[in-house]
């Protein structure tokens, strides 16, 4: 046994519960630093064959089918899955046991050798993510980006050195289990009511997020919405405080003042270019911009190379992504809006109504707010899924067509959106009760999209 992590482990017997994406990850650093490694998963390893002969083939003791507390025997720390709720017995068990109970985005921290600039929010945060690190690379430093998007974080925290950067995308349910999880760098995007079936409620989630800040000291930075009041009243820790705002001006950050963005540091105060030259659209992409340059400003990054990334920078897939004009129709993918929030920034997106494909697992939400801006902006709304039926009920006025596929969703709405509209998929809940993930359901649609293009190009 070897254990030569950058920060020591509270224990040297892990027990890791989730044998998804973080959970492998978590497997393999452990595995790489010598440690035997039993892993748990509630599914078969029929279910799980992909999963199954990775673990196999690092010699991770793989107990499949099984999740319960007689896992923890002979274990002295465990490294926890974002996708298992804290809820579940063997949480509890744990923790009654006095077995410390760590998160896989905590693990890889305590391995990682670069400091973690780590970003949070309801929304925006994989596009905000991904342009910080693009701003990082174009000015010539070391970057891995991480997290919620793209790789794990233990999957890379050892690869870069320690004048390189992680920018590390966290979610809620990565941050209820850590402890010692200290970023140079921490942005809050936005906070609106989500993943409210697994936090229980509002306050526990806000609670949740505000974990990122709390071992921040005033060697670190802190980013704050200064526009979101959710955000502003659970402003928290001690790092040093920037701040981003499309409405007014801020004194350390990012605002927008005149349709110039305007970077305000350390005394200093530069105009660095119009709002309208941000290849990125949509209002919610000038706040993620604001974000990224102002968790950038401690880098120190020069403004020519900032102005060149934001004029190039397109964003992410199933984020408002074009996907193809049909006949004159145009398709949009915005698979990733998985939340009412989400769902209200596409809508605000467009100046005419569009057909809207919506639905699926709606996570305990409340449409009724959008009714108004549905009925504005909603030519007729496709429903799929689960959330079909609660969200028809919610937007009472606007025209609504049900479809038992994706498939037949795509084909009502381009019959409704003929002969010049648009067709958008903004789903406003979650995939699970139809496909693997959000990205599985855009890239669904964007086949669907193909066909319907193959079909008219043959008619």
């Amino acid at each position: 046994m070897t254990i030569d992590l950058r920060h020591p482990l509270p224990g040297a017997h892990p027990l890791v519960v989730g044998a998804g994406r973080s959970g492998i990850a978590a497997a393999r650093l452990l595995r790489r630093h010598g440690l035997g490694v039993r892993i748990c998963d509630i599914r078969s390893a029929a279910e799980a064959v992909e999963a199954a002969n990775v673990l196999e083939g690092i010699g991770v003791d793989a107990c499949w089918g099984s999740n319960d507390a007689s896992m923890l025997e002979g274990c002295d720390v465990v490294i926890w899955s974002p996708g298992v709720a804290i809820t579940h017995p063997l949480f509890a068990a744990a923790s009654a046991a006095g077995i410390p109970v760590l998160s896989e985005l905590e693990l890889g921290a305590l391995a990682s050798h670069a400091p973690l600039v780590c970003i949070t929010g309801t929304n925006g945060k994989s596009t905000t993510t991904d342009l910080t690190g693009a701003l990082i690379r174009a000015a010539g430093r070391e970057v891995e980006v991480c997290g919620n998007i793209g790789r794990a974080i233990c999957d890379v925290a050892e690869h870069v050195g320690p004048s390189g950067l992680l920018v590390v995308e966290v979610s809620s349910f990565q941050l209820e289990t850590v402890h010692r999880l200290k970023p140079f760098i921490a942005a809050w995007l936005n906070l609106t009511p989500d993943h409210l079936d697994r936090h229980g409620d509002f306050a526990t989630y806000g609670g949740a997020k505000q974990r990122l800040f709390e071992r921040q000291d005033e060697s670190d930075w802190s980013v704050w919405n200064a526009d979101d009041a959710e955000v502003t009243c659970r402003r928290t820790g001690h790092a040093e405080p920037l701040e981003f705002s499309s409405r007014h001006a801020v004194g350390a950050g990012a605002f927008v003042d005149g349709g110039e963005i305007v970077l305000e540091w350390r005394g200093g105060h530069e105009r660095l270019m119009p709002a309208r030259d941000v290849k990125l659209r949509g209002p919610h992409n000038l706040m993620n911009v604001l974000a990224a340059l102002s968790a950038t400003l401690p880098l120190e990054i020069a403004p020519p190379t900032l102005r060149e990334v934001l004029a190039d920078y397109g964003g992410l897939e199933h984020r408002l992504e074009p996907v193809a004009v049909v006949d004159g129709v145009q398709f949009v993918n915005d698979s990733k809006a998985t939340n009412v929030a989400s769902l209200e920034v596409a809508l605000d997106s467009y100046d005419q109504p569009v057909v809207l494909i919506a639905g699926g697992r709606d996570k305990g939400q409340d449409f009724m707010p959008l009714r108004d801006r549905a009925n504005r902006t909603v030519k007729t709304a496709v429903l799929i899924g689960e959330g079909a039926r609660r969200i028809a009920q919610a937007w009472n006025g606007v025209p609504v067509l049900h479809a038992p596929t994706l498939a037949e969703a795509v084909r009502l709405a381009y019959e409704a959106a003929k002969p010049h509209g648009t067709v958008l998929l903004s789903p406003g809940c979650a995939s699970f009760d139809m496909f693997k993930d959000y990205e599985d359901r855009g890239r669904q649609f964007k086949a669907e999209v193909l066909r319907v293009m193959r079909a008219e190009a043959q008619a």
